[in-house]
């Protein structure tokens, strides 16, 4: 195993949790042990399916929705509802996989993401879509809050192994787009909701291959899991929102929400605006796709990146940059330019993203799932307000003018997170 990589923030423990041999429960073992490639692919999958669920319903859910002829406001109401779920449960999600084991969470969502997908065209009435949404949102969030936390869990808050789960999770959504944006395009929604179970099919099987847990944080002596180890517990949430004292934590927390406040935008009126324009179910996809794939690549060259600029300055530029490029969105209207401009932007996101991992789980000790959670939280309180307000917006002013006041409040947002950035001493490593 390479040589333990110089950290940005606060470390953690030189003991870490990870599987040694295959097929053993999860144990504390010393940094610097192998792992099996079994596990390290097993993470890896996780992230990867979890995010091309997330992906490609984000491609056919507003096209379903628009087939519903919602109003601009319900149609934000839909779209947001992903989120609804996930902001209330991520921190008690996290708590289960410190609590209970990762691998017993990402199981159970697996089948939640498998169930719920079909019935989207099965239910054709608005209710049902947002129940649903919350649903399939969750089993996707989870999935995703799994793999980060095992990147903590397992890899040390690694910033290669960080880089390698956003290149798997964004490489998987290079085919996905463009194979539902065909499919809508020519057989409509049934046959696009059935694609979409493979990856809640492959999350599971991810899941399953990974070794049994071994409960990370055991309150009691008690070895049996107990219904009430199940349930939401106030002390996992105040424990939660404590981290926020560590200023790595609330640094990467505030860049975070600036971050996926323009992953908001994409996943939902950039996807109206395509169709007001006249792009087909096909070119979104290929957009979406340009995306995925320069993101991947620039994911593995982070931590490259990180010898020329410190990983939270380099951070704060990426998400500063990536919000610039979707807000500025509505000044282009042909496809050669707006692809160049989603190519450029994915380079951004798949940046900041494993920046955001390694920095909170070097800062997070043995509360990996706490942490994934809490930022969890926070993105997806964002990813409901903001399409809600962009739909508001859309309503009153169109639009074009939507993008440009929702960018703006984005990097006014900046303004908090460049400060707890200074004062953390993030800046000059201190």
């Amino acid at each position: 195993m390479a040589p333990t990589e110089p950290h940005d923030c606060t470390t953690i423990s030189n003991t870490v949790l990870s599987v040694r041999p295959w097929g053993r429960p999860m144990t504390e073992i010393r940094a610097g042990d192998d792992l099996p490639l079994k596990t390290t692919l097993a993470v890896y999958g996780a992230g990867l399916f979890s995010n091309s669920i997330s992906n490609m319903m984000n491609i056919v859910v507003p096209l379903w929705a628009l087939a519903l002829d919602p109003t601009p406001l319900t149609l934000g109401l839909i779209l947001g509802a992903r989120s609804f779920l996930p902001l209330l449960l991520a921190i008690h999600g996290g708590a289960l996989m410190d609590r209970i084991g990762t691998r017993r969470v990402l199981l159970f969502f697996g089948l939640v993401a498998i169930i719920t997908t079909p019935l989207y065209p099965a239910m054709p009435f608005i209710p049902a879509l947002i129940a649903l949404q919350m649903l399939n949102g969750l089993a996707a969030t989870m999935g995703w809050v799994g793999a980060q936390t095992l990147i903590g869990q397992v890899m040390r808050g690694s910033t290669r192994h960080s880089g390698r789960l956003s290149f798997a999770s964004r490489i998987g959504s290079f085919g996905g787009p463009p194979a539902v944006g065909v499919i809508w395009d020519l057989f409509g929604p049934w046959p696009c909701f059935a694609l979409l179970t493979l990856p809640g099919i492959a999350m599971w099987w991810a899941a399953q291959i990974l070794p049994p847990d071994a409960p990370i944080l055991q309150e009691s002596g008690a070895t049996g899991l107990r219904l009430r180890d199940l349930l939401p517990r106030p002390s996992d949430y105040v424990e939660a929102f404590r981290m926020l004292a560590l200023p790595a934590v609330a640094f990467v927390v505030l860049m975070a929400a600036v971050r996926i406040s323009g992953n908001g935008i994409k996943s939902s009126f950039y996807i109206v605006y395509l169709n007001e324009i006249g792009m087909t179910g096909t070119l979104i996809g290929i957009l979406a796709s340009a995306n995925s794939l320069t993101g991947s690549f620039s994911a593995l060259a982070t931590r490259a990146a990180t010898r020329i600029m410190r990983a939270p300055i380099l951070l704060f530029v990426t998400v500063a940059l990536s919000v610039v490029l979707i807000a500025i969105t509505p000044m282009f209207t042909t496809f050669v330019v707006l692809l160049l401009v989603t190519a450029t932007r994915g380079v951004t996101m798949g940046m900041s993203q494993p920046l955001m991992i390694s920095i909170m789980s070097k800062s997070s000790g043995s509360r990996q799932g706490h942490a994934v959670g809490l930022r969890t939280t926070t993105n997806r309180l964002i990813g409901v307000v903001v399409p809600i307000g962009m739909g508001a917006l859309m309503q009153g002013v169109g639009i074009e003018l939507a993008f440009y006041i929702t960018g703006a409040v984005l990097m006014l947002m900046l303004v908090p997170a460049l400060s707890t950035m200074r004062r953390a001493g993030l800046v000059r490593g201190g």
